[in-house]
């Protein structure tokens, strides 16, 4: 069993959480990591949602070991400064993070906001990201990019083309499932086919009940996502509806880094709307620095 009940009363700083260290793990390498993220958050005051702490620790993760935690690693992320001897030695486990280790530390945190798992999309799931995207176009088709009728006669490939972008080389897409298995939303992002260096973020959504920074749901998405942008992009960009109905979606932005760059045209299929470019510069934190012996205090 973990103890976690203490976490909750006395934990100030986000290192607080990694104190107690867990009975298992997904490879040996993951108690380097452990301890690596313990110190790189010492000092870094605890937020006041999941979604923000959530974000934070897929942005230390990416930053140690150089993957996001969403993309698919087999048998697992070697990491050259956590091999101490033994078999899989220097071997970090980006599942046993996403299904252990994050919901781990979340719950020991105590913060509101809603339980869930970040994960890439995978082809089978493609039933469930067209029941997503079809009620994405019912409610704001400006949001999506396309109008009801139009997502309504994408056939079966077409949708197992959008699955697979969580695993292709190019593009990621990643959503949030919660306890029950039910989606609660999604975003994607795709590095650009001709000249332009920044990575594109497409396909953002959240369903109503899960909205909200309390539920942290967009926080953790947009965190996935950037992470992995960061690694393969210097900067990342975005187009968002100028309208009144645009306004959440733009301040949501805003308190992420990203500013309006002055572009704006005519949405792709929806000749009355008009959506706006946003853009910030991504850039990883260095590497916190070597970590001690598991177990040692």
């Amino acid at each position: 069993m973990h103890a976690i009940g203490h976490h909750q009363n006395v934990a100030r700083h986000v290192g607080d959480l990694f104190r107690d260290e867990p009975d298992q793990w997904g490879w040996r390498g993951d108690p380097w990591l452990w301890r690596a993220l313990g110190e790189r958050f010492a000092h870094v005051t605890l937020p006041s949602t999941r979604g923000e702490l959530d974000g934070m620790l897929r942005w230390g993760f990416a930053a140690e070991v150089g993957r996001a935690m969403s993309v698919d690693a087999g048998a697992g992320v070697f990491v050259e400064r956590f091999a101490h001897g033994g078999m899989s030695s220097g071997h970090v486990s980006p599942s046993w993070w996403s299904a252990t280790g994050v919901p781990l530390l979340l719950g020991r945190a105590g913060l509101p906001g809603l339980r869930y798992v970040v994960r890439s999309t995978v082809e089978q799931d493609w039933r469930s990201v067209r029941a997503l995207r079809l009620e994405n176009a019912a409610e704001n088709p400006v949001s999506y990019g396309a109008d009801l009728r139009t997502t309504l006669a994408m056939t079966e490939d077409d949708w197992r083309l959008r699955a697979r972008r969580g695993t292709g080389r190019d593009t990621t897409a990643v959503v949030a499932v919660a306890e029950d298995g039910a989606w609660l939303g999604i975003m994607a992002a795709q590095l650009p086919a001709d000249e332009e260096p920044a990575a594109l973020l497409t396909g953002v959504f959240v369903r109503p009940r899960a909205r909200g920074r309390a539920n942290g749901v967009a926080d953790a998405l947009l965190a996935e996502v950037l992470s992995w942008a960061a690694l393969r992009a210097p900067s990342i960009r975005l187009w968002v509806d100028c309208a009144p109905d645009g306004a959440p979606a733009r301040g949501f932005y805003a308190r992420h880094g990203f500013r309006r760059t002055g572009r704006r045209r005519a949405a792709d299929g929806l000749p009355n709307a008009v959506i706006e470019e946003m853009a910030t510069a991504l850039e990883l934190p260095t590497v916190h620095g070597s970590s001690g012996e598991p177990g040692e205090e």
